[in-house]
């Protein structure tokens, strides 16, 4: 459906100072009047413009909400999904209830070595360090 042209539009470009001022109904509908309808039928194409109108700037309006939605719905995703390929990959590098368990007997054995050994580790750190300090003690006068 073609739009008519605006009976007060002036081929020239208004001044940047002053905005254009819509026509009001009542010009619309002399407009139209002019084009050979009666009162009534210009009343009703004024009303099915204005309504196209509406619906144009509506539905302009919606679809950049729906696009800002989509972008942000998806920037949410994208976040969502890093922290589960990130939980992921520390979640493979943990050692499963059988590594566990072979760790924990291995330092149990290994604690229970060094607890035999320990009295023998200390004896020989005590001889060297008595070794150490007498031979960097000065001579008695």
């Amino acid at each position: 459906m073609e739009q008519p042209p605006i009976p007060n539009a002036s081929p020239q470009a208004p001044p940047k100072d002053s905005k254009k001022k819509p026509p009001t109904p009542q010009e619309l509908i002399s407009h139209y009047q002019s084009q050979g309808l009666d009162f009534q039928e210009a009343s009703v194409k004024v009303v099915e413009d204005l309504q196209n109108v509406l619906f144009r700037v509506i539905s302009s309006k919606n679809k950049n909400r729906k696009d800002k939605l989509m972008a942000d719905a998806s920037r949410k995703v994208d976040l969502v999904n890093n922290r589960v390929a990130v939980l992921d990959m520390k979640l493979d590098s943990k050692p499963g209830y059988v590594e566990t368990f072979a760790i924990g007997v291995a330092s149990g054995a290994a604690f229970r070595g060094i607890e035999s050994v320990w009295p023998h580790v200390l004896g020989g750190i005590a001889q060297i360090w008595n070794a150490v300090t007498c031979a960097t003690k000065p001579p008695p006068p």
